[in-house]
């Protein structure tokens, strides 16, 4: 049986540890470009799901949705740069696509769709861009 004593200490604990998660999130969100669908998925529905984000790889040898029917490892990448496109992810993607590019650097951009649903507009905003120079 649990102690009054004890009782303060779990009916603060639950409240503070979701702040803390909350907090985790949102500092994720800002400072490594996680999605805000992921980690918690607490601003989820303020933003377009990051599957609709658009990823440029220039001078392919042959489509990027052949490389990724292909190659599972591709599309597991596509999707890591999708949801989080910061610089680890995007330096990964580019080493493996560095063996299917016709020049000696690789350029990835990650595009996240904005709608604006007030004046029937589409628009795309660049969310990181990457450049690896093949060694």
């Amino acid at each position: 049986m649990m102690s009054k004593k004890n009782w303060p200490i779990l009916k603060y604990a639950v409240p503070i540890v979701a702040l803390m998660i909350i907090g985790v999130h949102f500092i994720l969100v800002r400072t490594s470009n996680l999605n805000k669908w992921k980690g918690g998925g607490f601003g989820m529905y303020s933003e377009v799901h990051y599957y609709f984000n658009e990823v440029y790889i220039n001078n392919l040898t042959e489509p990027l949705d052949s490389l990724i029917a292909d190659d599972k490892n591709i599309g597991n990448l596509m999707m890591d740069v999708k949801r989080m496109p910061n610089k680890m992810n995007l330096k990964k993607m580019a080493t493996v696509m560095s063996n299917y590019v016709t020049n000696d650097t690789v350029t990835i951009e990650v595009w996240k769709p904005l709608i604006d649903s007030k004046n029937s507009k589409y628009s795309r905003e660049l969310i990181n861009k990457y450049q690896f120079i093949k060694p």
